[in-house]
Formats: structure tokens, sequence, C-alpha cells
């Protein structure tokens, strides 16, 4: 699979906006076709004590590059005291179903012994109001055991049966980077209607612990013919990347590939020690595959996009 990198589309620039609820970083982008001509991509915005709120990018389909708008107030805002998301969220991914936006997240509370935990949750709204609302205060994606303290990231496929869900989980903490790290691994599950998830899903992909310490936000996707799942392999040097995965229908298993050529780190700029949470777009009026991403720091540096030029 050969991409080809566009550039940076945006930079939050925390100088302008010290007050903010978005300060600063494009976190865990995730796009939609807004319509023929736009493209709507949901990122994580930190203030100024680095809580994660959602906000919105609209961007020129044929050219993503070119800014049309930037939401003004948060799309999404953090949970209310006491709930799964009450210390921030970001997209996990987003959908068109019609005319009604599906946006799933990961909302973040804060641990005692351990650092955080991440859950999943939904929130819904039409495509024009860039206003989203929950469709429960509770995750959809609670803790269970595969995933103690990880249990989020879900993107779905639909199926004739309903839909795939693919997310991550885990439960144990690795120290690196300086601080302690969840651990985990991509786990597939169907539902029927992508709202009710099972606390039981398959382990599908499993992270490399020599040399990584999880494999994030996966994102299930049909290209053509193929399924495929792409991810961030957040490494334990913090130089992370993407990486993906081909369902295999010969042998009914995925397998995964990682090297995504043209989109390792630039050799300088703002996606030079990081390439991180993967979003794959088709957009068929131009006949163009998008993958916007967010670059180093988790996307302090910027959001970059890229196209896919060959399979």
């Amino acid at each position: 699979m050969q991409w080809e990198k566009l550039g940076m589309i945006y930079c939050r620039n925390p100088l302008e906006n010290q007050n903010s609820w978005w300060r600063s970083h494009t976190l865990a982008p995730t796009a939609i076709q807004l319509n023929k001509l736009e493209i709507r991509i949901y990122v994580g915005g930190l203030d100024e004590k680095g809580i994660s709120r959602i906000g919105s990018i609209d961007v020129d389909a044929q050219n993503p590059l070119h800014i049309i708008r930037i939401s003004k107030y948060p799309v999404l805002d953090i949970g209310r005291a006491g709930t799964f998301d009450e210390n921030g969220v970001f997209p996990a991914h987003a959908y068109l179903m019609d005319d009604e936006v599906r946006l799933y997240y990961t909302g973040f509370q804060l641990g005692f012994q351990v650092p955080h935990f991440n859950f999943g949750g939904l929130a819904i709204g039409g495509k024009e109001e860039n206003n989203l609302v929950r469709h429960s205060q509770a995750p959809i994606m609670d803790r269970a055991d595969e995933g103690l303290s990880v249990r989020a990231g879900q993107s779905i496929l639909p199926t004739n049966e309903g839909y795939e869900v693919a997310y991550s989980a885990g439960s144990t903490w690795v120290e690196t980077g300086g601080k302690l790290r969840p651990c985990y691994d991509i786990y597939m599950q169907n539902s029927m209607d992508g709202l009710v998830i099972s606390p039981f899903g398959n382990r599908i992909i499993e992270h490399n612990p020599l040399i990584e310490h999880g494999l994030g936000r996966p994102q299930i996707i049909k290209l053509g013919n193929n399924k495929y799942i792409f991810y961030t392999r957040r490494m334990l040097g913090m130089k992370y990347f993407f990486g993906y995965a081909h369902f295999d229908q010969s042998l009914n298993k995925w397998e995964r590939i990682d090297n995504i050529t043209g989109l390792d780190h630039s050799a300088n700029g703002f996606d030079s020690e990081m390439v991180y949470f993967p979003s794959v777009l088709e957009v068929p009026l131009f006949n163009k595959t998008y993958i916007f991403y967010s670059g180093n720091n988790f996307g302090e540096s910027g959001l970059g996009v890229g196209v896919k030029v060959s399979n």
C-alpha cells in the first residue's frame, strides 16, 4: 500500500489561545465527508490544564490542505462530574449515517494507583449542527475482564447482520517515556446496532511487548473488496508509527502487515518523531483516499494528511 504525504493542515497556536477551551494540539483526528465538497475532521484539543474537548476542522474535499472553517466551541465537552469522561474526551471514529453523525469517542477518568482509565462513549447529532449530544452519560463500552483499564477507541463496519466492532482493550501498564503507559491489544466482536456492545470480544491483533506498549484506536474499514484495520503502534521509545492489518479471507484471520510506504516519520518538521492516530476516508467524487493523522507529541505540532497513490 503506497501513500504520499500532502503536508500539514493545521497547528493550534497556544500563544494565540491562552484562555481557550482549545489551547493546543490536534489529537486523534477522525474524518467524515460532510457533503460532496467538504470534509469534517473531528479532533481533540487541550485546554491549559491538558484536558481535551472535541472540536472540528472543515476542509476542501479536493484539496484538504485548504481549511474552510474551524469550530469556535466544543463539538463535545467533557462529561459531568463523576462520569467516565469527566477528565477529557477525544474522537475514536465518526460516521455519517444518512444525515446523522455518529461519533464514537474515548473518555478519560483519573485513577489512583494507575494514571487514568479510558472507556468508550458515543455522541450523536445532525451533520449541519456541529453540536453532538451524548447517547448516554455512561460508556457504551465499559470496563470488562478483557480491559480493566482501557476499553475504547471503537470503530464499526456495517455487515449484512449488523456491525463489526474493532477496539483496543487491556489491563496492564508499563513505564516508558517517563510515565506509566497502558498496554493493550486489538479486539473485535459483532453488534446488532453498534450501540450495544458485549463485554466479551476476540483478541485479533497483539502488540509486541519487546518494542510496543499498545496498538491504539483501530479503524476497521473496507477499501475495494478488502478489509483493513489501521492503528497506531505505540512504541516503547515513544516514536509512534502507523500500522495496519489485512483480513485474509482464505485463512479467515487478520494478517498484521504494518509497513505503510510513504507514511514514515519525515526527516524534519511537524511529523518527524511521531505519526499518530490514522483516520482513512474515501472521497468518491475525486477518486481519492486520504489518511488524516496527528504529528509530533500527540498532535501538538499539527494535523497532517496523506493520499493513497497505489495498492
